[in-house]
């Protein structure tokens, strides 16, 4: 039993100042809260209060985030994020290469070369037919001349 009275005195001195401390705002915040309550009558209008506290709410939060310290932890947050997806896109990248898997860019580029030769072989066939064409009006021209 002597070494419970020490141990629950030891603790007593590191416990007692937090527990004060609590014990205190308790009181004080229930003490304010009757306050208002009693200078409340029976005629407030709770959507007004409710206003009134969303209205205090986004001030709040406005100011909380235009604080430096919370811009400067979103710029890190999205640094952060952009950094990771760089990161991931040349790990998968890396993997796709050594497992000779076409990566986007592979098609991309293969695409590419695939629509300029689409357009050539059709600016040749383009070129094709207008020979032709004057080919046959000169071989009908020619029977024409020759019946």
């Amino acid at each position: 039993m002597a070494i419970e009275s020490k141990t629950n005195s030891a603790f007593e001195g590191v416990f007692q100042p937090i527990t004060a401390f609590w014990s205190d705002y308790a009181n004080q915040f229930n003490d304010s809260t009757r306050e208002f309550l009693d200078g409340m009558d029976d005629h407030v209008n709770f959507k007004t209060m409710q206003r009134r506290w969303f209205d205090a709410l986004s001030k709040s939060m406005d100011a909380y985030m235009r604080t430096p310290i919370f811009l400067q932890a979103m710029k890190h947050n999205s640094d952060a994020a952009v950094k990771l997806k760089r990161q991931s896109d040349d790990w998968a990248n890396e993997v796709a290469r050594n497992a000779n898997i076409p990566t986007t860019g592979d098609i991309s580029g293969l695409f590419e070369r695939l629509h300029s030769v689409e357009e050539t072989i059709l600016s040749r066939l383009g070129s094709i037919e207008e020979r032709l064409g004057t080919i046959e009006e000169k071989i009908g021209n020619s029977e024409l001349a020759n019946a």
